[in-house]
């Protein structure tokens, strides 16, 4: 008996599903049955799926892009699934697909591929967005912009930044919502770090505003309020253990700034000497 064969049979398929999330070298793999399933990998190695309440809708083959996209259902307590709730890093997460029949184990085939682009909560769920890997295809290339302000992503290929540079660790004492308490952010002036990053573990937190010690994120950090709430125990002094994160300044992308604060002007993508009456208006620029 084959995939194929239970396939396209009418009654005989018992399909369940293998998910696997790929972000650089971190590989995270789940899969939709009840127990850890165990699949052969390369060299004689063995492959274990962590079973997850997850599910996801019809896959649709479709010429309009925003059909194409697949929504992955999560369980609101799902770790993996609430880093997605914060902003999305830098490197993309792929998402790969695969579907087998529980008669023949050993046997799967690629269902779907694609990224995730985004999450949002719903009731006690988490849903993740993901596009079709082919759907990128379809859509122009980012072009450059003739403008004042830096037209790249400050710390991305453009911007040339290594943000491993220019991370400065810190203590967290207070979460409240999208709002973070840190005492070393008050080490440097207010905005220092809006536009900037926040780092706990693998998550990361884009920084919308900067006064004092008090950062104000895009979206709120669940697993960062967790460990602030509860935070672990010094088996030896029983004091609980500080809260560590990382901070990265931002840029409000301007040449000056570009210059003074990170010495990286030979990389800055705008164009500040950009004339402020239109040539082509009709009128006179003299």
């Amino acid at each position: 008996m084959t995939y194929t064969t239970i396939e396209t049979s009418l009654s005989d398929g018992r399909p369940y599903f293998l998910y696997q999330f790929t972000e650089a070298d971190q590989v995270s793999r789940f899969t939709s049955r009840a127990a850890a399933w165990t699949s052969a990998g390369s060299g004689g190695t063995e492959i274990t799926w962590e079973p997850a309440a997850v599910a996801h809708g019809d896959v649709v083959q479709t010429s309009e892009i925003e059909r194409g996209r697949l929504e992955l259902t999560w369980p609101m307590s799902h770790p993996f699934a609430r880093r997605f709730l914060a902003p999305l890093g830098n490197t993309p997460a792929t998402l790969t697909i695969f579907r087998g029949h529980e008669q023949v184990p050993g046997e799967t085939v690629a269902h779907w591929k694609g990224r995730v682009v985004g999450a949002e909560v719903e009731g006690q769920r988490i849903l993740l967005q993901a596009e079709s890997l082919f759907s990128t295809l379809r859509r122009p290339g980012v072009r450059a912009k003739y403008q004042r302000l830096c037209r790249h992503a400050l710390y991305g290929r453009g911007c040339g930044l290594d943000i491993a540079l220019h991370w400065q660790a810190g203590t967290v004492t207070e979460v409240a919502g999208n709002t973070a308490t840190m005492p070393a952010a008050a080490d440097h002036p207010d905005v220092w770090f809006r536009g900037g990053v926040l780092r706990f573990g693998p998550q990361l937190g884009f920084i919308t505003g900067h006064a004092g010690d008090t950062l104000i994120l895009s979206r709120p950090m669940p697993d960062l309020a967790d460990a602030v709430a509860a935070p672990e125990i010094d088996p030896e002094t029983g004091d609980p253990l500080p809260i560590l994160a990382d901070l990265a300044p931002g840029c409000n992308l301007r040449a000056a700034t570009c210059a003074g604060k990170f010495g990286n002007l030979a990389n800055f993508g705008g164009f500040p000497a950009i004339p402020g009456r239109n040539p082509f208006g009709g009128g006179s620029i003299v």
